[in-house]
């Protein structure tokens, strides 16, 4: 079964990306099972989510993060026991280190789990605000990240508004794929980026990363 972990801030548009996916990977008829900390997005719209028929556990006890592995390997066997998804998605909350998550749950041995690339999300309209000012916990996310996600780029005005982005994003980040796009409307990039999650990871969370998708490369996934 495939684990996927979507990471960033609250207001990057988790939510609808998780609901885009869950929508795209029910056409394969795959199961899937969402687990989302009780205090973040997807829990608000729990309902919303379980009308999808898609099986929906919620932590309970605070951050999907390293504190609480214990908790999140309980919940992780028990959904594998009673309902043996193809495809787990993670959505921590929106200061948690999705990199973090990966080590306690490839270091709880459970069987038969790979990994997507790691996807962080940004919020373009709020990047293009902070460029200079992001909190170390979101520059955190994004230098770990093997996807970086670009969303809701109907808020930016221009393609050099966009260029900038992705130039300081760089530079936080030299190796991993970028990818602009918007959960809200769709389109052909966000397909892509479905396709680049079902890739592998390749990372190992101490030091290695797969090679670098140069910047003029970026253009390819232009929406």
């Amino acid at each position: 079964m495939k684990c996927i972990l979507i990471g960033g801030f609250s207001g990057s548009g988790k939510t609808t990306l998780i609901r885009k996916l869950v929508e795209h990977l029910g056409k394969q008829e795959q199961k899937v099972v969402v687990i989302a900390n009780e205090m973040g997005e997807i829990g608000i719209d729990g309902d919303t989510i379980l009308e999808e028929e898609v099986v929906t556990r919620e932590i309970t006890d605070g951050c999907v993060y390293y504190p609480l592995k214990i908790s999140m390997e309980y919940t992780l066997r028990n959904l594998i026991a009673s309902y043996n998804p193809d495809t787990i998605i993670i959505e921590p909350t929106g200061t948690a280190s999705p990199g973090q998550i990966k080590r306690n749950v490839e270091n709880m041995g459970i069987p038969g789990i790979t990994f997507a690339p790691i996807v962080n999300l940004v919020d373009a309209g709020r990047l293009s605000k902070e460029t200079g000012e992001l909190q170390n916990s979101m520059k955190n996310q994004i230098v770990e990240a093997e996807i970086l996600g670009i969303n809701k780029v109907e808020l930016i005005n221009n393609r050099e508004e966009l260029l900038e982005i992705c130039l300081s994003l760089r530079k936080l980040n030299s190796k991993a794929r970028m990818i602009h796009f918007s959960a809200l409307q769709g389109g052909e990039n966000l397909v892509k980026l479905f396709g680049l999650l079902e890739e592998t990871s390749r990372r190992k969370m101490a030091l290695g990363r797969e090679n670098s998708i140069q910047m003029p490369e970026i253009s390819a996934y232009s929406s």
